[in-house]
């Protein structure tokens, strides 16, 4: 025992420098500790944020991105999907769809082009073309044949001949030719055959649905084979219509 004494007698203070020097060193390790987790948390509060930044942005672009695809869409709805029905001297004759601009010689190209009896002269070639319209191209030297609603570019005098010259004195009563004001049995389309008088709803809708069945009108007299078309009514149209 009076070694211990002594021995902490004479080692007591350089065992209290040594405790302390622990102490020292025991609050500097937890110290680094608790700031090594502050700037743990700081760097997760960190990335967060650029993960929330992140996601906003990429919002918004995709917000950007269906608002500059909705004016295509809306301008692809807008097409209206017509059809033509395309007959006479042409190679394929048949029913093709086409868009609001396209033409008459358009059809005719979609139809295989003429075919060797075509008569070229009697089609305009650049009406525009229109739903349910029907395209007939005659066969040279064919009379009385119903056309499309396009009428003919007047010949030039070189192109005149006296077979033409008789055509065009046909009267309009046999349904071969007619004038601007008349309207054209195969070639209108609802709206414009309402403008006849007495035509309505109804009626423009029976003329439609007679021409779909049996093709175009050959003169103007068949529009008494429609149903609820008389003599009485015939008579009251026939300065009005043509084929």
């Amino acid at each position: 025992m009076d070694r211990i004494r002594e021995f902490i007698d004479e080692y007591l203070y350089q065992i209290l420098i040594g405790l302390v020097a622990i102490i020292v060193i025991f609050m500097f390790v937890i110290g680094g500790m608790l700031v090594g987790k502050g700037d743990d948390v700081s760097s997760a509060d960190d990335q967060v944020a650029i993960e929330n930044s992140s996601s906003q942005s990429e919002a918004a672009s995709v917000s950007q991105s269906a608002s500059s695809e909705q004016p295509k869409q809306v301008a692809a709805g807008s097409n209206q999907q017509m059809y033509v029905d395309v007959k006479g001297a042409v190679k394929n004759p048949g029913v093709y769809q086409v868009s609001a601009n396209m033409r008459v010689v358009d059809a005719i190209d979609l139809a295989g082009g003429y075919n060797r009896s075509a008569d070229k002269k009697k089609i305009n070639l650049a009406q525009k073309l229109t739903d349910q319209q029907v395209i007939y191209v005659p066969i040279r030297g064919e009379k009385g044949t119903p056309v499309t609603s396009t009428v003919a570019a007047s010949p030039t005098p070189a192109e005149t001949t006296p077979d033409a010259s008789a055509d065009s004195a046909a009267p309009a009563a046999d349904g071969a030719t007619g004038t601007p004001q008349q309207i054209n049995l195969n070639t209108a389309d609802k709206t414009k055959l309402q403008e006849l008088t007495g035509i309505g709803d109804k009626k423009a809708d029976q003329i439609i649905a007679y021409r779909q069945a049996h093709g175009q009108f050959k003169n103007i007299e068949e529009l008494k084979d429609v149903p609820g078309f008389g003599d009485k009514t015939f008579a009251n149209l026939k300065s009005s219509i043509c084929v």
